[in-house]
């Protein structure tokens, strides 16, 4: 089913400081509240927990209770492991490097430390593609004996641990993400590899590499055509949905934390905020709390102050993310009653008559409007937009190819090469 794409200039078009400005702050958390390592996309910029927007400021509040579900239905081994950071764990047959701390305020070292060196070669620090507040990600060259290739992983290298900061709480954040990511096994989510430590004591997590770069630059980029829009929505939806049903919401869904591969298929990095509502063993979910992602994405709910169903606030975000490939730019800098474009949402919503939609087909329309609801009890849920008509009409690929077998790639075999050999 075709979407009718429209020649629009949308209220909210993309300069190029969007990445920075509209990033909400996620790094420094209070010592008492065990979170997991905020983390970084490829291009984003982090800051602390607490920023400013307009004359509000806002805290990223994690209660006791909310914070050990971070790491619990994909790692309660780990949340037991986080208070004794120096004895071994393997879930999923990743091992934890074995440290001893030499003093409270310096780096940990151990003759028994899982070496990034040994086990993955060499990382070039002039190779950097991506930069944070909390981490470096760059590239790894791991040479394969039995065929001498050159296989690439990207590295993330997390910032060691403060002064004022315990070896506990530090131990907490570090693996917090890695412990959830790790977990996952889907197609359209980054494979999360291992945890060890780099030459100079530093934590890094290997993660495979995507040379396709992310989704915010295609969509610059402006050649991306409707049916690998549509594609690239399939597929967000499709992480999305696996991630609900292992328990876990993203929290941070943004067109910078998809990355692409080099056959062009979408997959979703970034685990810094995500949070576990649910344990395996536990029928009712969690609710959440805290402001956490990027401003544009961020569902209103969210802003209230109060506890918020994390997996409805993942249906905004794909929503505002695909109304970005549809009309190459966000409809709205923040969704508050105060912010024009986002007030014209709601006084049109009713009738379905937002002029932004008008060129799309029924369909797709209809779709988006569930999805951006702005009432959460009521908006569609990631089960519902599996069994949606339009949805599931949608072509998607794998491995370079679609559902029909047809050749399939939204990423040039020339920009995936320059990528992929970039230094």
């Amino acid at each position: 089913m075709a979407v009718a794409h429209a020649t629009y200039s949308p209220p909210s078009t993309w300069s190029s400081s969007d990445r920075h400005h509209v990033a909400v702050d996620k790094d420094i958390v209070k010592s008492n509240q065990p979170t997991p390592a905020s983390s970084m996309s490829s291009r984003s910029s982090t800051r602390s927990s607490e920023y400013i927007s307009g004359n509000e400021s806002y805290r990223s509040k994690q209660d006791a209770k909310s914070s050990k579900l971070n790491i619990g239905m994909v790692g309660k081994k780990l949340f037991q492991h986080s208070a004794k950071p120096t004895s071994d764990l393997s879930p999923n047959g990743y091992s934890l490097p074995k440290v001893k701390a030499r003093s409270p305020a310096s780096s940990v070292k151990s003759s028994n430390t899982t070496s990034l060196l040994k086990k993955y070669g060499t990382c070039d620090k002039r190779s950097c593609i991506g930069r944070g507040a909390t981490a470096v990600v760059r590239l790894v060259h791991k040479m394969d004996r039995k065929d001498s290739s050159d296989k690439l992983y990207a590295v993330k290298e997390f910032r060691k641990r403060r002064k004022n900061e315990t070896e506990k709480e530090y131990m907490k954040k570090l693996t917090g993400e890695f412990c959830i990511s790790s977990t996952f096994q889907h197609h359209n989510v980054v494979q999360t590899i291992d945890l060890v430590l780099d030459d100079q004591q530093r934590y890094c997590t290997v993660m495979e590499y995507c040379p396709g770069g992310d989704l915010y630059s295609a969509i610059k980029a402006q050649n991306m055509d409707l049916t690998t829009k549509e594609c690239c929505f399939k597929q967000m939806i499709n992480g999305v949905a696996y991630l609900h049903s292992m328990g876990v919401a993203h929290r941070d869904l943004k067109p910078e934390n998809l990355l692409l591969d080099a056959t062009g298929c979408l997959k979703i990095c970034d685990f810094g905020v995500s949070d576990v509502f649910r344990m395996c063993w536990e029928r009712k979910p969690h609710l959440s709390s805290g402001v956490t992602g990027s401003e544009p994405y961020i569902a209103p709910e969210v802003f209230a102050q109060k506890e918020y169903d994390a997996t409805k606030v993942d249906v905004w975000s794909c929503a505002i993310v695909f109304h970005c490939m549809l009309f190459d730019g966000i409809p709205w800098r923040i969704a508050k009653k105060d912010e024009t474009n986002y007030h014209l949402f709601l006084k049109t919503r009713e009738n379905q008559s937002y002029d932004t939609f008008k060129t799309l087909a029924p369909e797709c329309k209809s779709l988006l409007y569930r999805m951006l609801d702005i009432n959460p009890s009521t908006r569609i849920s990631m089960a519902e937009i599996l069994e949606d008509p339009y949805f599931k009409s949608i072509q998607t690929c794998r491995n370079g190819f679609d559902n029909l077998h047809q050749e399939h790639r939204h990423v040039s075999p020339s920009c995936i090469s320059s990528t992929a050999h970039r230094k």
